[in-house]
This record gives C-alpha cells, sequence and structure tokens, in this order.
C-alpha cells in the first residue's frame, strides 16, 4: 500500500509532505512541517471524535454547536489556505528560507493550537 492516496485526502498533509520532499527545504523546515504533520492528525482525531460523541442538546443548542463547529472549521480552511499560499510563493522564489521558516513556524503553530478551540466549543 503506498501513502499517495491517504495523502491526496488531506490538503494540509499533502503540502506538508511537499515541504518536506522539496529541494527548498532546510532543516528547519522540515521539522517544521514534520510538528505540522502530527497538528494536522490532531486536527484530524478531534474532528472525528467529535463525530463519534453523542449530544442530547436541544435544537438550538445544536444549532449554535453546528454554527461553532462551520466557525472552526473555517478557521482550518484558512490555515489551509495561508500553507498553500505560503508554499506556492516560496517555490515561486518569493521567500528567502528566513522568511519562509518564520512564516511556516507560524502557521504551524496556529494549526497546534486549533484543537484547543474545538474543545472549548460549548456543547
Amino acid at each position: 500500500m503506498t501513502d499517495g492516496p491517504l495523502v491526496r485526502n488531506s490538503r494540509l498533509l499533502g503540502l506538508f509532505v511537499e515541504i518536506v520532499k522539496g529541494p527548498e527545504g532546510t532543516l528547519r523546515a522540515v521539522e517544521t512541517a514534520g510538528r505540522g504533520i502530527t497538528a494536522e492528525a490532531r486536527c484530524t482525531l478531534t474532528v472525528v471524535a467529535d463525530k463519534m460523541t453523542t449530544n442530547s442538546d436541544s435544537p438550538a443548542e445544536a444549532r449554535q454547536r453546528s454554527l461553532d463547529c462551520a466557525d472552526r472549521l473555517i478557521e482550518l480552511g484558512a490555515i489551509e489556505d495561508d500553507l498553500s499560499e505560503l508554499w506556492s510563493r516560496r517555490r515561486g522564489g518569493e521567500l528567502d528560507d528566513a522568511a519562509f521558516e518564520a512564516s511556516l513556524e507560524q502557521i504551524v503553530t496556529r494549526l497546534e493550537a486549533w484543537p484547543q478551540s474545538w474543545l472549548r466549543m460549548p456543547g
């Protein structure tokens, strides 16, 4: 079994794998991307665990919870978009090592914090 199909199921994971495999990767960028891979797995597990949880919310609470979930998923999508844009800029030669590494660190830090926002949701 190859890892290809699994990587294609997650845009974030695919981008981090490209960073690790790409010739543009410095050791610091590869290490940070490795943290990103771990953080992406935590995000996925957080969402899956929430889907498996049964809630006895009232209709109004369930509706609010759904809206809160949508907001958190939009936040995750924004992190994904930022990583995609950063990687595109790096591959296009617009960023040097230091600028890329600093921006990648910020994105991974946001991704690492994301599951905590999910866990703080009311419900």
